[in-house]
């Protein structure tokens, strides 16, 4: 931590007069390997459907339907971690019980995320380089950022802002098919949003007797191709940029192919309103200090901790042209000087525009979407005397240049980013099965 603003450097100059010594300052970020801190919240995921707009008039939207699950863990301190060929992080190890409030389901999970401070100018750097998930069904999932992501800017200044790119490699095995096969991802994301993915179904996924191979490819434009290799043949479907129009809005055109050639004449061709606008905005993030602000109350802090802390803000914005939809996020982490994040809040919400249902090619609407898919989750910090003696460490005199500096919050949230991105793999599953239906239909609804 830098040397505190009021901290004397006046020198001894007379033998009965000692010199005033600085109060040590409370670490921002707890510092003790082997340390264990406790997290409790709740995570809520809320869906709704929209009926299509085939006709005149406005039909009525469905039901929100909700799902609340209580939300336990742990976080425990290593140093000297390695990961992907970088050494000398710090690892967090979180443990997490997840509880329906209904009590029909409880799932357990374990994630390891890899951290370290780095200079930069006169900034000090907190970044994250990846995360490691895996659940007691088997599930697994492996994140590398590439470059890390900055979660914090040290010393922290009201008003500061920066932004991390996209760019990451996601590798995910979900476990848990009635053969016991996996499903699994391979998702590269580039640095200006666009991305390829790559999945592998199991055996009757897709479709009775057809095992398949689901390849997405986005571009920068918001053109891209979708891909189904199933039982040796192949259905491609392609979108076009938006192509203006000589009245009224773009619109996307979208081919479909008995095949993985998409120079020869596609067997099917139609076109679809540009939902996006005259051009997509793949990615755009933006992180800011918002300065010492009062915890929010649906934080439930308990009045044992500091009732404000500094607030940081990110918001993230997505959209997918291949799957059709929008993505809007916000995390905001309250961090105080001794105690670290003692609360952060994250939602996370998707907007679909296309419909796979296999009633009919794409069913477009503007006003009202198809479906909303909302993730939220609220973590706090747990008193313990653990806690209370973290926040007693800089007046103890801990160094801070020699103990390990780490957040929390990308580690509290690794299992909401896992929701988030099932969300993603079921619209992926979704366009599979429309792409089966036109494998099995020889290439036409």
């Amino acid at each position: 931590m830098p040397t505190p603003s009021g901290a004397s450097t006046a020198t001894n100059t007379s033998a009965t007069t000692p010199a005033p010594t600085p109060t040590p300052v409370p670490p921002l970020y707890p510092r003790a390997a082997g340390d264990t801190f406790a997290y409790s919240g709740q995570l809520q995921q809320a869906f709704q459907s929209f009926p299509e707009i085939v006709a005149p008039g406005t039909p009525s939207p469905e039901p929100v339907a909700t799902t609340t699950v209580n939300v336990a863990q742990t976080v425990t301190v290593s140093t000297n971690q390695t990961y992907n060929g970088t050494s000398g992080l710090v690892g967090l190890h979180v443990a997490e019980t997840d509880t329906q409030t209904s009590g029909l389901k409880t799932t357990t999970s374990t994630t390891d995320t890899y951290e370290s401070l780095v200079q930069v100018g006169a900034l000090t750097q907190l970044l994250s380089y990846g995360a490691q998930f895996a659940d007691e069904a088997g599930d697994t999932t492996s994140t590398l950022y590439a470059p890390p992501l900055v979660l914090d800017q040290i010393p922290q200044t009201p008003g500061a802002s920066w932004s991390n790119g996209p760019s990451a490699t996601v590798d995910e095995a979900v476990a848990g098919d009635a053969t016991g096969s996996p499903i699994t991802v391979v998702r590269t994301t580039n640095a200006d949003g666009s991305y390829t993915e790559k999945t592998t179904y199991p055996p009757n996924f897709a479709a009775p007797g057809i095992t398949g191979v689901g390849q997405i490819q986005e571009n920068t434009d918001g053109s891209g191709t979708f891909s189904f290799v199933a039982n040796g043949s192949t259905i491609s479907i392609t979108y076009s940029p938006p192509e203006p129009q000589p009245s009224g809005p773009p619109l996307i055109t979208v081919n479909e192919y008995a095949g993985t050639d998409t120079t020869v004449k596609p067997s099917s061709t139609f076109q679809i309103p540009t939902w996006f606008g005259n051009a997509p905005a793949l990615y755009g993030e933006t992180d800011q200090d918002q300065g010492v602000v009062t915890i929010p109350a649906s934080c439930n802090l308990q009045k044992a901790f500091p009732g404000h802390a500094t607030a940081l803000a990110q918001t993230i914005a997505r959209t997918d042209t291949i799957l059709g939809y929008t993505e809007a996020q916000t995390t905001t982490s309250y961090v105080a000087a001794g105690y670290g994040v003692l609360c952060t809040v994250a939602t996370d919400k998707q907007t679909l525009y296309y419909d796979f249902n296999g009633d009919q090619r794409f069913a477009f609407t503007a006003t009202p979407p198809l479906e909303i898919t909302t993730v939220s989750e609220t973590l706090t910090m747990e008193p313990s005397p653990l806690i209370n003696a973290s926040s007693q460490r800089g007046t103890r005199g801990v160094s801070a240049p020699s103990a390990p500096v780490f957040g929390m919050s990308a580690a509290l949230h690794a299992n909401f980013e896992r929701v988030v991105r099932a969300a993603h793999r079921r619209r992926a599953a979704q366009l599979l099965r429309a792409a089966a239906h036109l494998h099995l239909t020889g290439g036409a609804l």
